[in-house]
């Protein structure tokens, strides 16, 4: 029993990891209706920035962490500003702005390994090594650190989607772009903002799971992957839908590994093929979009 709680943890522990992943692509797609697949990149991006704000200089880890947010921050805004605005504003096919964003993938990761290397970098924990125990639930203090932060920030973001007027600009740009240009609401600083949020949510993750995997340039791709099997199983118009599909997945990949007579190495196809059953039975995801409350 204490085996499959502590599993549970750890399963929790990952998929709000990929909740978070799949909350990054969330906040650009809402707006924008654009996919962002350098998420998991920016997350990569972010784990060597903690690298180098923890090992290498020697920060607090508080200190460290709005610094590498704050990074990632104006990572998001010039990528909206330099690939995307100007395919935009010369009325580029809708997917122009996914290819441009595939090609910053593979500029993020040369940046990287040319930088760091290859070799993947250590990064501590937020608490450092240890264990937690809460009654039967057991786990590392990692593990409860990223389920306790990632629950805060899924409160903030529900909150400024459902509760502020800022959020229902949001909203009203996710609708009808034209409409909400009329009624005054400036475009180009909802997709700003929304590229900006959602690198430093995918930075945020980044920062949390490093400690567990270690930073390592190849570390992004399986993220976006995850987040954004995630974001498929969840329901692509609920905030809340990013963090149930981490779990859903999670879940399902923890379960595999430990229990399924397969090889360890075949269950990294488990977001694939969950991908690939959501979107033939079910592509609207678990929860079905809400309709509009402007």
């Amino acid at each position: 029993m204490n085996d499959f709680l502590e599993l549970l943890v750890s399963a929790a522990s990952s998929g709000c990891i990929y909740g978070l992943v799949a909350l990054a692509y969330l906040l650009i797609n809402r707006p924008t209706g654009i996919i962002n697949f350098a998420v998991g990149e920016w997350a990569m991006v972010a784990a060597f920035g903690a690298f180098s704000a923890l090992s290498l200089i020697e920060m607090p880890y508080p200190v460290a962490m709005v610094l590498v947010l704050l990074l990632m921050l104006v990572i998001g805004w010039l990528t909206e500003r330099l690939t995307v605005r100007p395919l935009v504003e010369k009325g580029a096919p809708h997917v122009a702005p996914v290819l441009a964003l595939l090609g910053m993938l593979v500029v993020f990761r040369e940046l990287i390994s040319i930088g760091f290397g290859a070799d993947p970098q250590p990064v501590p924990p937020a608490l450092g090594f240890g264990r937690f125990e809460l009654g039967l639930l057991a786990g590392s203090y990692q593990s409860f650190f990223i389920i306790a932060a990632t629950g805060l920030v899924f409160v903030g973001v529900w909150y400024f989607f459902e509760r502020t007027l800022t959020g229902k600009s949001f909203e009203a740009v996710a609708i009808d772009r034209r409409a909400a240009a009329l009624m005054g609401i400036r475009l180009g600083r909802v997709t700003a903002a929304s590229f900006a949020v959602g690198a430093a949510v995918a930075g945020l993750a980044g920062i949390l799971v490093a400690p567990n995997i270690s930073a390592h340039y190849m570390m992004g791709m399986p993220l976006a992957v995850q987040g954004f099997t995630a974001l498929v199983i969840g329901g692509v118009g609920r905030v809340e839908g990013a963090l149930l599909g981490g779990l859903v997945l999670a879940l399902v990949e923890q379960f595999t590994v430990r229990y399924a007579p397969i090889p360890a190495g075949l269950a990294m196809g488990v977001p694939l093929v969950l991908l690939i059953i959501f979107l033939l039975v079910r592509p609207t995801g678990l929860l079905k979009a809400r309709e509009a409350r402007i």
